[in-house]
């Protein structure tokens, strides 16, 4: 062998690897990313077979799922903020801290900056990864809401959807002398965000404790700090399944807060599907001891009723709104008011367009639109319950 064929042998010797072998060999020399490489094989698994087996992922959705939204629900309620928030806020910061860090970490290990920072990403996408495909993912294929309510699934009628609006605006006119308003005819709460927290739990563990599709359990509600330029994405609130927070946006008017709090404590119980969550938060909302809390729970589910309604049967909808509430017409137009400078907002149009395609990806045909069919449930549900009373 010559000298030339001695330093071209040594130089292929120091060759790198090719990327994907060197990223398997960093990774694979990690305890915690090997214990959260098959954890997310287990979530990856768990997902696939609950988009195939409803059976599967109604099991997924109340033991597994649940234990998993329960443990992350309960660490972040000692946390008085939002975590969810306060993480997608100091993104930049935790991007730049992650060199900073990496490079410290080389110094005193030997390890490469490299295998560190690579390290930590792939640690956060599987944990991303794992609370979805256990803790929530199988919920949006569990059984219907119909079906663990025993409702029939069938199609409404203008008729039917009549009598559900009167029953709706009964209860509401029953609760209209305990209700404050303003000059401007909206209504006001009368307790703060953190008691109002308190007593939606109370009316969820109220309700959870007689259905056994859905348990209870005590979270703290979490306020979002930039409530008032969440508002231009039209969202009133969000759950964080990364991290198990229920996060409501306060900028919005009174009425709709409870209800939101009930829609996004749903979700964190297990109720993926929008028009489930929106039913499931009426449900708790009626049952509150609390009459702002009912009123918050009948109005916003009257204000979709009305909507099918008009669509369904304009004769009928126009004599529903001769006995439409007063009130509730003030407290609309109120609402229309403050949602003026809200309304045309690209960044509203552009969270629109992404949730729509991940309720579709998640097999929510509807995408966007299935918020609004809570008003089948309530029809299927005033018709099963009510109407034969």
């Amino acid at each position: 062998m010559d000298a030339g064929s001695l330093t071209n042998t040594q130089s292929a010797k120091k060759e790198k690897p090719p990327f994907a072998k060197r990223l398997l060999s960093v990774c694979g020399k990690h305890k915690t990313v090997t214990v959260l490489s098959a954890l997310g094989i287990l979530a990856v698994l768990v997902y696939i077979i609950s988009r195939f087996s409803t059976p599967f992922a109604e099991f997924a959705a109340r033991y597994p799922g649940q234990a998993m939204r329960w443990a992350l629900a309960k660490l972040t309620t000692l946390l008085p903020f939002s975590l969810a928030e306060t993480l997608v806020l100091l993104l930049p910061v935790l991007f730049a801290s992650l060199f900073a860090i990496a490079s410290s970490v080389s110094k005193k290990t030997g390890a490469s900056k490299f295998a560190v920072i690579i390290r930590t990403q792939i640690s956060i996408l599987l944990i991303i990864a794992i609370t979805f495909g256990i803790g929530f993912g199988p919920c949006y294929f569990r059984n219907t809401l119909a079906q663990n309510l025993g409702l029939e699934d069938k199609p409404v009628s203008g008729q039917a959807l009549y009598d559900t609006a009167m029953w709706l605006t009964d209860n509401i006119n029953g609760l209209l002398p305990e209700i404050l308003y303003g000059e401007g005819g909206e209504s006001h709460l009368r307790v703060s965000f953190y008691e109002l927290s308190d007593m939606v739990n109370e009316a969820f563990e109220k309700y959870a404790s007689g259905a056994g599709y859905i348990s209870h359990f005590y979270s703290a509600v979490k306020p979002v700090s930039l409530s008032r330029y969440m508002t231009y994405t039209h969202i009133s609130g969000v759950y964080a399944f990364f991290t198990g927070e229920a996060n409501v946006n306060f900028n919005y008017p009174d009425f709709v807060v409870p209800y939101t709090m009930a829609h996004e404590m749903s979700h964190q119980r297990g109720i993926a599907r929008e028009d489930e969550a929106n039913f499931v938060a009426f449900l708790v909302c009626i049952s509150s001891d609390d009459a702002y809390i009912r009123y918050s729970g009948y109005v916003n589910v009257l204000r979709e009723v009305r909507n099918a309604l008009y669509n369904s049967d304009r004769d009928l909808y126009n004599e529903y709104m001769k006995r439409y509430p007063a009130k509730v017409r003030a407290e609309m137009a109120a609402y229309s008011k403050f949602f003026e400078p809200y309304r045309e907002s690209t960044a509203a149009k552009v969270v629109s367009a992404t949730n729509d395609k991940y309720l579709k990806s998640q097999s929510v045909k509807a995408g966007e639109r299935s918020y609004g069919l809570v008003t089948d449930l309530a029809v299927a549900y005033y018709l099963k319950y009510i109407a034969n009373q």
